[in-house]
């Protein structure tokens, strides 16, 4: 009879242990964070180029410095052809220098070098969704054109920010939503 009682005596504590893993798993489950989606790939898309830069070789230029302002809920991918569904749009404009397009007569070599690396330049990016326009950011930046400006990487930066960061345009439009959750 020692050998019933044994075998009672451990299903009853091996159902008070359930009992507990169960009651432990309902407390704490609000308190554990959801899996975390993963992030959204944006295709990187141009409509014309820049100086120092080839059509090509624009886009994947953009969506390497984009990755630099480590937003987690996205990725970017230089887009290979036509238009795609998730995708930011860049234009790039060259502004008229702040003096004018004047020619000048005075030092003529000096002015060239001091002046003509650095253009003004109208930066935007247009962010779609699903093939649907959610927003767009525009910046004012002065370059010197190619992969190496740092002017050009730190507007790129900022402008992928001020689109898609958390204070971005992006979140703006969305409330509170998070941008895996919108529309898909």
């Amino acid at each position: 009879m020692t050998g019933s009682s044994n075998s009672s005596h451990r299903a009853s504590l091996r159902r008070a242990a359930l009992v507990a893993r169960l009651a432990l798993a309902a407390t704490l489950s609000p308190f554990v964070p959801a899996v975390a989606a993963a992030p959204l790939t944006l295709q990187v898309e141009v409509s014309d180029t820049l100086p120092g830069f080839h059509i090509g070789e624009l886009p994947r230029y953009l969506a390497q410095h984009m990755a630099k302002a480590r937003l987690a809920d996205w990725r970017f991918e230089p887009a290979d052809t036509g238009s795609v569904p998730d995708r930011v749009e860049w234009k790039f404009k060259l502004n008229p220098y702040a003096g004018g397009e004047v020619r000048s007569f005075g030092r003529a070599r000096v002015a060239a070098s001091t002046f003509a690396a650095h253009r003004p330049i109208t930066i935007e990016a247009r962010l779609y969704l699903n093939g649907e326009y959610q927003t767009l950011v525009e910046k004012q930046a002065v370059i010197q054109g190619g992969a190496n400006d740092p002017d050009l990487t730190a507007a790129v930066i900022g402008v992928t920010q001020s689109l898609l960061g958390p204070q971005g345009a992006f979140q703006a439009t969305q409330g509170a939503q998070h941008p895996i959750d919108g529309p898909r």
